[in-house]
């Protein structure tokens, strides 16, 4: 991957590491990686070309501690773009921080063991309300739903919020900071949901689950029960919305026994960042 200052001025290859796992084994097509990125976009090219790309990136490492969150932009079939924002009232520059992500076509799968999966995309502008999403099956358990803003329509700083995840849908609202307006433009929102499940299948190893406990402005360890034999591409995100306060979650400290995860709010508004206790899911991958 490669990053572009605002000057277009571009650098060298970053740091990456990224895999790809064919469609076998009831298994849908998927690439995986975690890259290096900061205020400036990177553009990461994929191992494939996609026909439809689902792009699902986050949380962001906790290098640096100002609140800022994921962008990413100009998905195509073989790349896209990638980089840290902070939220609005922050000076905008960010040091590097690392961020898993994963690329799967568009579609709902059914692996053989019976797990469903799911890989789709929606507009919204809703940030006030939520808005409702059916999934293109239903699933048989409650899945973990990852998602993330894939477009840049609204130069503000997002985060997702979802609430009422269930085997046919779910809800999802977008948050700028508590200080705004709350009015965002439309984009483009990607997700992978997958019904809770873990274990080997066509040379990947991945683990999907809820975090045994809740999670809150406080690092806890989300521990692994899979033996991963590399440290896995993590994503997560927050499944319920009790708290009303902009946030989202950042990791640190992850290895092939499990990773520390809390929710980061911004302090626009105030300097409390203190979080009410939130349901956390996530996906893990290893080759």
């Amino acid at each position: 991957a490669t990053a572009y200052d605002i000057y277009d001025n571009e650098s060298d290859f970053s740091n990456e590491a990224s895999g790809y796992i064919s469609e076998e084994n009831g298994i849908p097509e998927i690439e995986m990686g975690e890259v290096n990125v900061d205020h400036n976009w990177t553009q990461v090219e994929l191992s494939k070309s996609f026909v439809d790309p689902v792009v699902v990136a986050g949380p962001l490492s906790y290098n640096g501690a100002h609140a800022a969150v994921v962008r990413i932009r100009r998905v195509d079939t073989n790349s896209f773009e990638i980089r840290v924002q902070e939220w609005d009232f922050l000076d905008g520059y960010h040091t590097m921080e690392t961020v898993s992500y994963v690329v799967m076509e568009r579609g709902t799968y059914t692996l053989n063991d019976g797990t469903r999966v799911e890989s789709g995309r929606f507009e919204t502008n809703e940030t006030i309300s939520f808005r409702s999403v059916a999934f293109n099956q239903t699933f048989q358990l409650v899945p973990v739903v990852v998602a993330s803003v894939t477009s840049y329509n609204g130069g503000d700083a997002v985060s997702d919020r979802m609430r009422n995840i269930s085997a046919q849908g779910f809800e999802f609202s977008m948050q700028e900071q508590e200080d705004s307006s709350q009015y965002h433009t439309t984009e483009t929102i990607s997700y992978i949901a997958w019904e809770p499940s873990s274990g080997i299948t066509g040379g990947l190893t991945f683990e999907v689950k809820k975090a045994q406990d809740m999670m809150t402005h406080e690092f806890q360890t989300i521990p692994f029960s899979e033996t991963f034999a590399d440290i896995p591409v993590f994503l997560a995100d927050m499944q319920t919305t009790h708290g009303g306060d902009t946030a989202n979650l950042r990791c640190q400290n992850k290895d092939i026994y499990g990773v520390d995860v809390k929710i980061h709010e911004e302090k626009s508004s105030d300097p409390e960042t203190n979080h009410t206790p939130e349901e956390v899911g996530y996906i893990s991958f290893s080759r």
